[in-house]
């Protein structure tokens, strides 16, 4: 058991965040009913308190103030969380906890800021290479790029535009660092011959500001991991309660269209002399483009048998993404080896279950990448889907023009549903 427990919390600092949103996703509705029993807490304030007490576990894990995973984690996560809700009950203050110096606390902070203000696929590498510790082959095959070498590149670019972002903001070491940024680099993943590599070692004994910029490097690596792994966190738990508030929505939905019907046969069985005037009153009017791409939505299929026989983590895949369990479908599926789908299915399937969680313009890239591949079968669905990713935006001249290339390229399903959706819900033709 207790190798069992440390285990999990090694885990958790190199990549493994399922145990903390599993817990996030099974106590949300527990959690916020205990807090309104005990505290008169709202469920969105409970929420919130619960997504900082999970952050919280993850910084102690990764500072080194938690030695060890709880035996019992929800009474660990509740006992946190008694003392917030106490504490904003009673209007007192948490005792002051400064487990890093200070320093260094805001050299995180700060990198944590600045990498959020990065564009998605630079943050998206970021996440993988230093938080998931995925190798250059598997980053090219999660992230769709053609091979290792541009994979490389990406994640040199987004390094080097994390690195001039905190130079702007006055981080310390920054500006004796980016003028040996790229030979560090080099050094740091491993891609010098070993000449090369044993003459940097040489000039770095002698030359200061190479030793001073290495130091740099690997401090910044380190609030990289730290920074990367927690945003991954907040993501996903935020993305969980994007997930339940559609689904309450659309129950909202079902609700009020089924009391609509009640009504409507109410007042046509009590007034059969009006029936016409009813029917004209009554009849329910077209949704306008801005708020009706759900209504033309399609539940995409889940691969064959044939394709995950022999694949436990693309079947694993496949049925959390039946069960509605999206981040944790998603999770497995970039957990696939290189190599292991065909590429167009691995993205399609990236940008159905981003589309899933509410997060369109991230799942954007990755139909535009599948409709633009000549031969792949995956194309005409793509070319659909990117159009009501682009609905969902609302950006409609984009997601009318994606939804007519669907008409010609798409299979029948969607095909039908693209004709639809351009003949009923008020798109300019």
């Amino acid at each position: 058991m207790s190798y069992f427990l440390s285990e999990q919390l090694a885990r958790l600092r190199t990549g493994t965040l399922t145990p903390l949103t599993d817990f996030y996703e099974q106590q949300r509705d527990i959690f916020s009913r205990w807090a309104r029993r005990q505290f008169g807490t709202t469920p969105d304030s409970a929420h919130a308190v619960l997504r900082e007490v999970l952050l919280e576990f993850y910084d102690q894990a990764n500072d080194g103030r938690l030695s060890r995973w709880p035996t019992d984690l929800r009474a660990h996560l509740y006992g946190v969380a008694r003392q917030i809700l106490t504490a904003t009950v009673t209007n007192t203050a948490l005792p002051a906890e400064s487990p890093l110096p200070a320093s260094e606390a805001d050299r995180r902070l700060l990198v944590l800021r600045t990498m959020r203000q990065l564009p998605y696929d630079s943050q998206l590498v970021l996440q993988q290479f230093y938080f998931h510790g995925s190798n250059f082959e598997t980053l090219a095959v999660k992230l769709g790029y053609p091979n290792a070498n541009v994979a490389r590149r990406q994640k040199s670019d987004a390094l080097r535009k994390l690195y001039e972002a905190l130079q702007r903001l006055g981080a310390v070491g920054t500006a004796e660092l980016l003028p040996h940024l790229t030979e560090v680099e080099r050094a740091s993943d491993g891609l010098m011959a070993s000449a090369e590599q044993d003459e940097f070692d040489a000039q770095m004994m002698l030359d200061a500001e190479l030793r001073q910029a290495c130091l740099a490097y690997e401090q910044y690596a380190a609030d990289l991991r730290w920074a990367a792994g927690r945003e991954t966190l907040r993501l996903r738990l935020e993305s969980l309660d994007r997930r339940v508030a559609q689904r309450m929505a659309a129950q909202q939905r079902i609700s009020r269209r089924q009391r609509r019907q009640r009504v409507r046969l109410g007042a046509i069985a009590g007034a059969l002399a009006v029936l016409l005037g009813s029917l004209v009153v009554l009849w329910p009017k077209r949704d306008t483009p801005t708020r009706a791409w759900a209504n033309y939505d399609l539940q995409e299929p889940r691969l064959p048998a044939t394709t995950t026989d022999g694949r436990p983590l693309l079947e694993q895949s496949m049925n959390l993404y039946h069960n509605g369990s999206y981040p944790a479908a998603l999770h497995t599926l970039r957990r696939l080896p290189a190599g292991a789908l065909g590429q167009d299915t691995f993205l399609f399937y990236n940008g159905l279950l981003l589309l899933r969680q509410e997060q369109p313009q991230q799942a954007e890239s990755y139909f535009q990448r599948v409709s633009e591949m000549p031969n792949s079968p995956m194309a005409g669905r793509a070319t659909f889907y990117l159009g009501l990713a682009h609905w969902q935006q609302q950006e409609l001249p984009q997601a009318q023009a994606a939804l007519q290339r669907a008409v010609g390229t798409a299979p029948s399903p969607h095909r039908n549903m693209a004709q639809r959706a351009l003949r009923e819900a008020g798109f300019q033709q």
